[in-house]
């Protein structure tokens, strides 16, 4: 009884689409263990893209604006999860919710009133699937002292911890995450956080290279043709965030137009060309990723499992393999979930979680004052919110009759 069926949805600073996962879980609680049983990848179209590039670079919109893009996210993410079931011709009622990443426009946790915000209408979702959504997940981490980044540690540890020996899993995504798992560890014991801008610059440059013709630098082809600017490499380097301790998470906004037009000001004054720059933001990306895992991790890791977007970029691959030989590097493909369904499978298990009754943040990576439960609920249709709530149910009343 204890199987079920989830959905996970996600889509990254990286602005490349949205990652749809269907999950079946087995266990609950703690002894979850999620198995991806289907994945695909829904491209943004073109203007949705440059949309979110425009708002999420310039820092400004309209209220208008930021509408309609809540909505159009919404129905993006509702067509990608409808598109994952029909393959796999999986009866609805197997389902008991999505779990949506939502997309972050805006996060920042200095100041007085630390604040996230994510786009994505979970009501479309429900409208849509008639499946119960969990979403915002983030936003309680937050207020509760959290960096609210990264946020899939206890999935992650789930799937991918072994008493064998210590890995290292690192995202590539547009910010680079790093999750240390030890291997006599539990919870506690984890540290994780955000190291470096890593495709959200290396994709920048590109769009600002090419006048938006580009939008990526497909497996590095344009950055390996290059010669690395050490004095930009090393500019770079010395950001404040990139030396702050964690827990800790990095402003997107640190890294927007105004940053990456700095750093091409400076190469053209040295005479250097767009494959100068592409190659110099790679080496910085390897060499901050390599660094933040020397300098704020417990011990080295005896592996190194990579994840996200990134792991497409060739030339970025090598370099972190040069860099921290002789430990092997692989993606996480050969355990079982392919590099780019990681966040997606992970969101599928966090709401999981969350029906179950399981706080799932990791105060010991996020920084947050205590575990909570995350994540806010948007109803699916009747039969389906039934169902939830019957499990629910199910699962707070053994904690009901201890508490008489």
């Amino acid at each position: 009884m204890s199987r079920r069926w989830f959905v996970g949805l996600s889509s990254g600073s990286s602005l490349n689409g949205v990652d749809a996962a269907l999950v079946e879980t087995e266990g609950t609680g703690l002894e979850l263990r999620p198995k991806l049983k289907h994945f695909l990848q829904h491209s943004f179209s073109r203007d949705v893209r440059e949309f979110l590039w425009r708002m999420v670079n310039s820092g400004q919109a309209d209220l208008h604006q930021l509408a309609v893009l809540h909505r159009v996210l919404g129905e993006t993410y509702a067509f990608a999860a409808n598109q994952a079931i029909e393959q796999t011709k999986s009866p609805r009622t197997y389902f008991y919710a999505v779990g949506l990443s939502d997309h972050t426009l805006w996060h920042e946790t200095e100041g007085r009133f630390p604040s996230t915000l994510s786009l994505g209408m979970a009501s479309v979702l429900a409208e849509k699937l008639g499946l119960t959504v969990v979403s915002d997940f983030r936003s309680r981490d937050v207020v509760s002292g959290g960096q609210g980044f990264p946020l899939t540690s206890l999935i992650d540890h789930l799937l991918f911890h072994t008493p064998s020996e210590q890995r290292v899993l690192v995202h590539l995504g547009g910010i680079a995450s790093i999750l240390w798992l030890p291997r006599n560890g539990g919870l506690r014991d984890l540290v994780g956080f955000q190291a470096t801008p890593c495709t959200v610059l290396l994709d920048g440059l590109m769009r600002l290279l090419t006048g938006g013709r580009e939008v990526c630098d497909q497996g590095g082809k344009h950055a390996v043709q290059g010669c690395c600017i050490e004095p930009l490499v090393e500019r770079w380097l010395a950001h404040p965030l990139l030396q702050k301790k964690p827990p800790k998470s990095l402003n997107r906004a640190e890294f927007g137009e105004a940053y990456l037009q700095q750093a091409v000001q400076y190469a053209k004054q040295l005479g250097r060309n767009l494959h100068d720059v592409l190659c110099s933001a790679t080496h910085f990306v390897a060499r901050a990723v390599v660094q933040a895992v020397q300098r704020f991790l417990p011990a080295a890791p005896d592996r190194i499992l990579l994840s996200g977007g990134g792991v497409r970029n060739g030339f970025l691959w090598r370099l972190l393999e040069q860099q921290v030989a002789p430990t092997p590097v692989e993606k996480m493909d050969a355990y079982g979930i392919p590099a780019e369904a990681r966040k997606a499978v992970a969101f599928a298990g966090l709401a999981a979680l969350t029906l179950d009754g399981v706080p799932t943040n990791v105060p010991s990576v996020t920084g947050a004052g205590g575990a909570r439960l995350l994540g806010s609920l948007t109803p699916g249709n009747s039969a389906n919110w039934a169902r939830c709530l019957a499990w629910m149910h199910a699962q707070a009343a053994p904690w009901s009759r201890a508490a008489a």
